[in-house]
């Protein structure tokens, strides 16, 4: 038992040493880069933030990039105009860029996402030193928060937290409606959880829905339909990713394209909901397994896809072991470094290899799944 101790307490130093490592070059990032092109698109919708608020939703934002300009809805909930005045408050405060601050910020927000993947995976019973290792190198998460500017990790920071208090209906619903305050990607694990929860999921629910609304004043009050439409309307980028990249290959961009991607993203709402029932109906994985199933299925099945999506799957990947999270960490990296620092070009084969790894590390998932049936 002592000598158990002693490992456990060197792998907790090993950790941190990592984590800071890994921060410190997040943090360079920060300061030594001007990020990906969605930087100069947030300094855009925080000036019209400043200008008129609500009106960002209405007037969008300009995207620059080395092609030249495109305009971007603001599809964000509202609480992410509060979050953009803060990384503002932040710059004027401390001196920094907008964009440092910004990056400096997410990278804070994925220290937290360590400390609390560990405490959930060692409740969970899913801790191996190894793996977890892995995660705080995964290449993606670095990338994403220290380089590219966005706030998918914090979304993430959320649905891990959640996870972590899901014992605790009203802290857990809390935590969720904030996570589906900063996107709201996070609602494809609503079955999961609601399922999960064997009692008090109408104070998860009154929880998440009174955070989304209290974070959310003034801004959504002023022009609720404006934002359910903007936000809940968004579909992403079909056609760049899987199998509607193959789709549009064959069919193009036409209206036979945009109704199939739409048919499709109903279908994977269903999907979703099957497993999560089939998951929680007899014998129920760890929560944190039950999050990795549904965040790979969802990623491997997605119409749209971002390179900003990629991180999503970082905590995600270590559930089914060391060799899945090598593989789809070596894949992510190689395609997101190729992407942001050698060419931007999406045709790359680094996209469907990693496409196909997403759907080898769901595979294994299903197999995890069958085992924990029987």
């Amino acid at each position: 038992q002592t000598m158990t101790k002693t490992i456990n307490r060197v792998w907790l130093i090993v950790f941190i040493i990592t984590a800071a490592g890994v921060f410190v070059l997040k943090s360079w990032l920060a300061f030594k880069t001007a990020g990906a092109a969605d930087i100069s698109v947030w300094k855009d919708f925080l000036a019209h933030v400043k200008e008129c608020g609500v009106c960002v939703y209405q007037t969008g934002g300009l995207m620059q990039y080395p092609g030249g300009t495109r305009l971007n809805p603001f599809n964000h909930p509202p609480f992410i105009i509060h979050f953009l005045r803060f990384v503002d408050f932040v710059s004027m405060v401390t001196g920094l860029r907008f964009e440092t601050a910004f990056r400096l910020i997410t990278s804070l927000v994925d220290a937290g996402s360590a400390i609390v993947l560990y405490k959930l995976l060692q409740r969970d019973g899913l801790l191996r030193p190894w793996s977890f290792l892995l995660y705080l190198l995964a290449p993606a998460s670095i990338i994403i928060s220290g380089y590219h500017g966005n706030t998918d990790t914090v979304m993430i920071f959320f649905v891990l937290l959640t996870a972590l208090l899901i014992e605790r209906p009203r802290a857990a619903g809390v935590t969720f409606g904030m996570a589906l305050s900063i996107k709201i990607v996070p609602i494809i694990f609503v079955p999961v959880l609601l399922l999960y929860l064997s009692r008090n999921r109408r104070w998860f629910i009154a929880a998440a829905a009174a955070t989304f609304l209290i974070v959310s004043v003034p801004y959504l009050f002023e022009s609720p339909i404006l934002i359910a439409r903007e936000v809940l309307g968004y579909r992403g980028f079909p056609g760049r990713w899987g199998w509607t990249l193959a789709l549009f290959s064959f069919t193009g961009s036409g209206d036979m394209f945009r109704l199939i991607t739409r048919i499709g993203a109903y279908v994977l709402l269903g999907v979703i909901t099957y497993y999560a029932v089939r998951m929680n109906r007899r014998t129920k994985p760890p929560i944190s397994f039950q999050l990795g199933f549904t965040a790979f299925l969802f990623l491997a099945f997605t119409p749209a896809w971002g390179t900003n999506y990629m991180p999503w799957l970082d905590p995600f990947a270590i559930v089914p072991g060391f060799i899945p999270a090598l593989l789809y960490y070596l894949a992510s990296g190689s395609l997101l470094g190729y992407l942001y620092f050698i060419k931007d070009d999406e045709s790359t084969r680094l996209m469907s290899i990693c496409w196909i790894v997403v759907l080898l590390v769901w595979w294994l998932f299903i197999q995890r799944l069958k085992k924990y049936e029987s």
